[in-house]
């Protein structure tokens, strides 16, 4: 499947694509096999909700400080950290759920751990692919990695159900934890990077000393390449001006107020996270209401996974064409569907409604990372993702307002109605701030964009 024309020529992207293959079907695992057993202990529309807006509450409160990381620390260095702090402490949940020890107060702590890493490795990961395939195949890199997004999203909670069903949710834990292992060492094939960006004031160097220390503590046996390394950076950056990290911190949130295409890509995805995806733990309570398995919940929720390969596939055969348009029109169609898929009657027409529904949704995905990473320079790439892991927060406020409404009035309702103010906020947010719909995500900002 390589194109020695596309991504996949680019030295040490395969490595990375399929490192975050592994971290994204893991991912997804953890969210649906968390939201499975909390629903199986509880029944509470509420808990099952608040499974998702733990894990995703991170987005929200953490993005900016993760563009900072991604920006100033090795980037490659980052997505090893916390996939290697990952791994123990996913064993160690399916450990406690095979003594059926896994209770809430466990369970939740995980969540929000693992939500910190998903922080951490979308701004880290993202702009690394930039880094090393370049802007001139960015859009299809990106398209590929959305396309490993969405295979997570599908395999994820294929696979959560299946094994959840036969050998159970504890087996299932457990296996999440051998794929991200897996993917650990797949990391050891990509090259290192530098960070674009100045190097830290005297006072910050103690800061960088201990960065040195902490970022090398997976001793994957690349000790001597690590030193050299370390030379080569040090070197690099003594030629640059001097910066802290609070100062970084502050011109990556003024980003959204300066940059007007940026902002405007950015209040679609708020709009997007808010009203569209938190649907994701309610999977489980609309599979309930047409009496599905978890097998069969497994499978509709795959739906999603499968319908955004399908979006994805068809904006990488796209070509440089008008992404601000693909982007914001996904969403319109994703949101449509999802009124449709809340009212499906039984298993096979909530999968194909949450098929369509979510081939939208590919469209939105796919184009969301090139139109932000090309909305900006390139030493403010990590802090853009940052602000765009902040917008994403907004997933985990709309996950929680969904479990209550639906607590109150059901799940068929709570997502007609999320779906319903969805449509008309994004009109009128299109309408305040076009911008978006004039991006086309071909070449790479040089210096400050203000529309």
């Amino acid at each position: 499947m390589t194109d020695r024309r596309g991504a996949f020529a680019a030295r040490g992207f395969a490595p990375l694509w399929f490192s975050g293959l592994c971290w994204h079907w893991g991912r997804w695992a953890i969210a649906f096999l968390a939201s499975y057993h909390v629903n199986q202990m509880t029944g509470s529309p509420r808990m099952v909700q608040l499974t998702g807006a733990v894990m995703w509450a991170p987005l929200l409160l953490g993005g900016a400080i993760g563009g900072v990381i991604s920006d100033r620390f090795d980037r490659r260095r980052t997505v090893r950290l916390q996939t290697a702090l990952l791994v123990p402490f996913v064993a160690v949940v399916g450990f406690a759920e095979r003594s059926d020890q896994l209770g809430i107060w466990l369970l939740f702590p995980f969540l929000l751990f693992a939500g910190v890493g998903w922080v951490v490795d979308m701004t880290s990961r993202r702009a690394l692919v930039l880094d090393i395939v370049g802007p001139d195949r960015l859009h299809k890199a990106m398209a590929w990695e959305t396309m490993a997004l969405a295979s997570g999203v599908a395999a994820g909670q294929l696979l959560g159900g299946a094994v959840a069903d036969r050998a159970g949710v504890g087996m299932a834990f457990l296996g999440v934890a051998s794929m991200l292992g897996v993917g650990l060492f797949l990391l050891m094939w990509v090259p290192r990077v530098p960070p674009a960006r100045p190097a830290a004031a005297a006072t910050d160097r103690w800061s960088d000393a201990l960065r040195d220390r902490i970022f090398e503590v997976v001793p994957l046996g690349r000790a001597s390449e690590a030193h050299q390394h370390g030379r080569a950076s040090e070197a690099h950056q003594h030629g640059r001006a001097s910066t802290s990290t609070l100062a970084e911190l502050r011109a990556g949130l003024r980003l959204a107020r300066t940059n007007r295409s940026l902002l405007s890509i950015l209040g679609v995805t708020v709009m997007a996270n808010f009203f569209m995806f938190a649907y994701f733990p309610a999977v489980q309570l609309i599979g309930d209401q047409v009496n599905a398995t978890a097998s069969q919940i497994g499978i509709i929720g795959s739906m999603t996974g499968f319908g955004m390969i399908t979006g994805s596939l068809v904006t990488a055969r796209w070509g440089d064409g008008r992404w601000g348009i693909a982007y914001s029109f996904g969403v319109f169609v994703a949101m449509a569907m999802l009124i449709v898929w809340a009212l499906s009657p039984n298993v096979l027409i909530a999968v194909i409604t949450l098929y369509v529904a979510s081939c939208g949704s590919g469209l939105f995905a796919a184009t969301q990372s090139t139109l932000v990473l090309t909305a900006v320079s390139e030493e403010m790439r990590g802090r853009a993702m940052g602000l765009l892991s902040m917008a994403i927060g907004a997933l985990p406020v709309g996950t929680y307002v969904l479990g209550e409404v639906a607590q109150q009035l059901g799940a068929r309702t709570a997502v007609i109605l999320m779906a319903s103010l969805g449509l008309a906020g994004l009109t009128l947010w299109l309408l305040i701030r076009p911008e978006v719909l004039q991006r086309s995500g071909h070449g790479v900002a040089s210096g400050p964009v203000r529309g």
